[in-house]
């Protein structure tokens, strides 16, 4: 069993898994894309200043708000997960069925009972843990809330009922 809280820092390391995972092929080229913006205003915003021109401003402010939005893209997706998350349903309890082909997740809200078979990818951090269903929809959980075995035991859990190869993500 685990227990977790889901918080805005749960909900980054699930945003940041999912990125790195199931959004890889889609989110790709879209950062390339941000990354030459970046290197550009950079660029733009020095040739400015050796030329003693104006307006390198409006160059380095966008350079430094696309840089932003690069790097903060993973707190504003975990933030907008986290909104959507009912208050009743941000303290969950998860049992890990061996025996059976489904796990369940446990919330005031109630209880989800969720096919094995419905996970697309299991997805392993630091600190969390996380099983995504598609791109728009996964379950994190902390590994600190561990009640039942191992973190080891778990995996293998996981590997045997998925079929699915743990990808570990930083």
């Amino acid at each position: 069993m685990i227990q977790t809280t889901i918080d805005h820092r749960a909900m980054t390391a699930l945003a940041r898994m999912t990125r790195k995972t199931m959004r890889r092929g889609r989110n790709g080229p879209v950062r390339v894309l941000a990354w030459f913006a970046v290197l550009l205003e950079g660029y733009l915003t020095a040739i400015y200043l050796r030329a003693g021109v104006g307006g390198w401003h409006v160059n380095a402010l966008l350079g430094g708000i696309m840089l932003a939005c690069i790097l903060g893209e993973d707190r504003v997706n975990g933030a907008i997960g986290l909104r959507r998350t009912p208050p009743d349903s941000r303290e969950v309890n998860t049992a890990f069925q061996e025996k059976e082909s489904c796990y369940i997740c446990r919330a005031q809200s109630g209880e989800r009972w969720w096919l094995y078979s419905q996970v697309a990818a299991a997805v392993e951090t630091k600190d969390y843990f996380a099983l995504l269903l598609d791109r728009k929809q996964g379950q994190v959980f902390d590994k600190r809330g561990l009640t039942w075995g191992t973190m080891e035991e778990l995996r293998e859990l996981i590997r045997k009922k998925t079929g699915l190869k743990i990808q570990h993500v930083r």
